[in-house]
């Protein structure tokens, strides 16, 4: 389904016309990005998709929102073809066919529409005692969708110097922004707000834990920050 000839098309129909022209090759790599998500090389799946996009960014962005299924893609579309019939159903089917790479194409999309990197960041944790140092220890797994981007076992004082070097990071960079005069999105404001709200309220719950008296001494001299014979 190649461009009217003479007749210039703009987004979404000419990525559209785009996919159609070049149908084959664009469906021989989706299913070699789909197999390395079936067998479980979800990084080789997030970097093949990334290259998909840098090299095609119009035909990707029109099978991302092809196969993450946004409605307002398929109406914009039909208004484009106006007296023509839009391939919707088609091109419906084609986002059923490769439907289990949704996840990691949506966040791909977001990482080049947003510029951002590995976004929404999902965390695992679980919790550990060591009976021999006598150290609780938070076991934490960072991901981005099925990518895993990093696990940590800590004590809680090391997980709280993690913290606290993200929380003034963040703080410097507000410090920044205000600087230069550059404006934040309301809605992004607003979410500053409400974690700012949610830190202070688990803050101020650990300070009663902090100011409460052990009822004995159960030090075990051992410096959670230099001996690593608990890992």
């Amino acid at each position: 389904m190649a461009a009217t000839e003479g007749k210039t098309t703009e987004p979404p129909r000419a990525w559209v016309e785009q996919f159609y022209d070049s149908e084959a090759e664009v469906r021989g790599v989706l299913d070699d990005i789909r197999e390395a998500h079936l067998l479980g090389e979800y990084e080789d799946v997030r970097e093949k998709l990334r290259a998909f996009g840098e090299a095609e960014n119009g035909l990707f962005r029109a099978i991302a929102l092809i196969v993450i299924d946004v409605e307002r893609f398929y109406s914009d579309l039909a208004e484009q073809y106006e007296d023509e019939t839009p391939p919707i159903e088609d091109l419906k089917s084609l986002g059923s066919e490769y439907s289990r790479l949704a996840e990691p194409i949506e966040l791909v999309l977001s990482e080049r529409i947003n510029e951002l990197q590995n976004p929404q960041p999902g965390l695992r944790r679980g919790f550990r005692y060591s009976d021999e140092t006598e150290l609780p220890r938070l076991d934490y797994d960072i991901y981005s969708g099925d990518v895993e981007l990093c696990q940590f076992i800590h004590p809680p004082s090391q997980a709280l110097v993690l913290a606290q070097s993200i929380v003034n990071s963040t703080h410097l960079l507000l410090e920044r922004v205000e600087a230069n005069g550059d404006p934040i999105a309301v809605a992004e404001r607003e979410r500053i707000a409400t974690m700012h709200d949610h830190l202070t309220e688990e803050l101020t719950e650990m300070a009663a834990y902090i100011e409460a008296a052990p009822e004995e001494d159960t030090s075990t001299n051992l410096d959670p920050f230099d001996d690593h014979s608990f890992y």
